[in-house]
């Protein structure tokens, strides 16, 4: 086991403070998005599709024409999507 001395503890009592500090500064900000998006998640191409009422293909075709951003797993690789953006497509066009 190794021990610290006062100088090592003293650094770390420093980024410690440092961390505090920013903590402080981003919550308002950290708030605002809470309030923004209360209920924003991370849906599966299937659930995006059902809520759109189309095929999960076409869930695919939404990714090519840059109507969908999608997000990557990082277990697994799968697709995911963000509901608001779902939700925010235009529905002018019949899929």
């Amino acid at each position: 086991m190794s021990t610290l001395d006062l100088d090592e503890l003293s650094k770390f009592v420093a980024q410690a403070q440092e961390l505090r500090e920013i903590v402080h500064e981003i919550m308002p900000y950290i708030e605002i998005i809470k309030r923004e998006v209360p209920n924003d998640r991370l849906v599966r191409a299937s659930e995006a599709a059902k809520i759109l009422g189309v095929n999960k293909s076409t869930i695919g075709q939404f990714v090519r024409a840059k109507l969908l951003t999608p997000f990557y797993t990082a277990n697994s690789g799968h697709q995911k999507f963000w509901l608001s953006q779902i939700k925010a497509l235009p529905r002018k066009k019949q899929w």
